[in-house]
């Protein structure tokens, strides 16, 4: 017998779109998925649309939190937040830094539980990176792949460690990648001058990801590709979108996913502190970044350090550029699960995770259910 059955105008299943459709949840999973809205049913949304809760793998903040150097507390505070943007599940995203700060923030999120969107692991970006791509990334915290301190930290970040960015053209950067890969860490490139010929052996080692496709790299270039021409070329290789406007232009959005599909595009938010606030100053791994209205996090030269993308918004811009809602949805839920070898989520099907969001006619989210258990409901605005 269900434990709540969720009526909605729109679900995307992986066949087609329900107009209208409802879920049946039992437990922490999906125990049906059909046509119409039955009488019973707990919770109705004429407007909405139903889709898989979003996968975020690049999370430094948000809520004024910056994962980096917080309590429980506050990682309770970023899951809430992320749960009111449809997100279900992310990876807390920890840049270049003391490697003494990375550990101890690797510890407090070992200890949180929080109640919103769930903590899928650690994604540790640096510190092996390349400091002319540093972007926001303090270079006095950047080592070398073949630093052992560098492994050690890494290792000590086991077993929640899934996820680690970093540059494949720096010494001992292909060591490193054989060792995370084969203890079942995902490796991307990113803040990397890497040619097409060192991605393409970053690859053929193991990595499988590009993270923030476009940015921190060198661009596409027709005699030198680069990192960016390697993962088009690679049909193994996700990248990690951020589609925000700002980061990566929407003609260009629409050039990835026509190279790529929606299978090999990961929306990402990349979020920092500043994310879900208002317009001002808050920091990122210690460093201050202002937020102006409208505009991105940037660092007093001007650079972008990280966003305050929603994962709905980023959803609805894709949809704005020419995105199928299929294809955006994909991109949102399926494709970063599948970076983590996570096959229970990230699609509205019987058997699967009760992980889900229901979108607004505004295109944010006005539910998010992880697990089965409803994390998040939108009050009506007073009239």
């Amino acid at each position: 017998m269900a434990d709540l059955i969720i009526g909605a105008g729109r679900i995307v299943t992986p066949a087609d779109v329900l107009a209208p459709g409802h879920v049946a949840i039992a437990g922490d999973r999906l125990e049906g998925v059909g046509a119409g809205i039955p009488a019973d049913a707990d919770r109705v949304y004429p407007e909405g649309t139903l889709v898989p809760g979003f996968v975020d793998l690049q999370v430094n903040g948000g809520a004024g939190v910056d994962l980096l150097d917080c309590d429980e507390a506050g990682v309770e505070r970023v899951s809430r937040y992320l749960a009111a943007t449809g997100t279900t599940a992310f990876l807390a995203t920890l840049i270049s830094a003391p490697l003494q700060q990375v550990r101890r923030a690797v510890e407090t999120l070992r200890r949180a539980r929080p109640q919103g969107a769930e903590i899928l692991g650690v994604h540790i970006e640096g510190p092996a990176i390349n400091p002319s791509r540093a972007g926001a990334h303090d270079r006095q915290s950047l080592r070398a792949p073949d630093d052992p301190e560098v492994q050690q930290m890494l290792a000590d970040a086991f077993p929640n460690l899934r996820l680690v960015t970093l540059a494949p053209e720096l010494p001992g950067a292909g060591d490193l990648i054989t060792w995370l890969t084969g203890r079942g860490v995902v490796v991307s490139l990113g803040h990397t001058d890497a040619t097409y010929q060192q991605a393409g052996e970053a690859f053929r080692r193991g990595a499988r990801m590009v993270t923030h496709l476009f940015n921190g790299m060198r661009g596409l270039h027709h005699r030198e590709p680069g990192v960016v021409g390697a993962a088009f070329d690679d049909p193994q290789c996700i990248c990690g979108l951020i589609a925000d406007g700002i980061h990566v232009h929407p003609a260009v959005v629409r050039l990835a996913f026509s190279a790529l599909g929606p299978e090999r595009v990961a929306l990402v938010t990349d979020a920092t502190a500043g994310a879900g606030m208002s317009p001002g100053e808050y920091l990122l791994a210690g460093r201050p970044v202002r937020v102006a209205e409208g505009d991105a996090p940037r660092l007093p030269d001007g650079g972008l350090a990280g966003s305050v993308l929603r994962m709905d918004d980023a959803l609805r811009n894709l949809i704005a550029w020419g995105i199928p809602l299929g294809a955006a949805v994909h991109s949102a839920a399926v494709a970063p699960a599948r970076v983590l070898g996570l096959r229970d989520r990230g699609a509205v099907a019987e058997g699967m995770r009760a992980d889900l969001t229901v979108l607004g006619e505004d295109g944010r989210a006005v539910l998010t259910v992880v697990a089965g258990r409803v994390v998040y409901r939108r009050e009506p605005e007073a009239e």
